[in-house]
């Protein structure tokens, strides 16, 4: 059976579709910007620490990582810089920018909105319907 749904975030549907794989791209940002908050990092090493960190259950494609990427780059949220990697190779490093904070501060107030109130319906789970009424 395909997971199918619509979601709703501050009353506006926000997505549609497989919810999981919809999931995952929202939270992209989320834990890019975090781990950017920590210190600069170059895309592969992104991907690496996301993997490690969540013992092998969250794993970013690089087709996938660099498009938000460059739409980070693009909102200010964060800057990149070329550093030399050998004689002939350069890594490109994404810096957190001050726009990247105010916007991780949001995205955090709104990840915790969202669990606040996912964890507020299960734990109401099983509760008598008329209970609502």
């Amino acid at each position: 059976m395909r997971n199918v749904g619509i979601v709703f975030f501050g009353g506006i549907i926000i997505a549609a579709g497989n919810f999981k794989s919809t999931f995952k791209r929202g939270a992209t940002a989320l834990l890019v910007l975090t781990l950017l908050q920590e210190r600069d990092m170059y895309g592969y090493e992104i991907i690496q620490t996301l993997i490690k960190r969540s013992n092998g259950n969250f794993f970013i494609p690089e087709g996938s990582l660099y498009p938000s990427l460059y739409k980070m780059i693009d909102n200010g949220y964060i800057s990149s810089r070329e550093v030399l990697a050998g004689k002939a190779s350069t890594r490109v490093y994404y810096h957190l920018e001050e726009a990247g904070r105010l916007h991780l501060r949001q995205l955090l107030s709104d990840y915790q909105a969202v669990k606040n109130d996912i964890e507020t319906i299960l734990s109401r789970s099983g509760e008598n319907a008329e209970d609502e009424e």
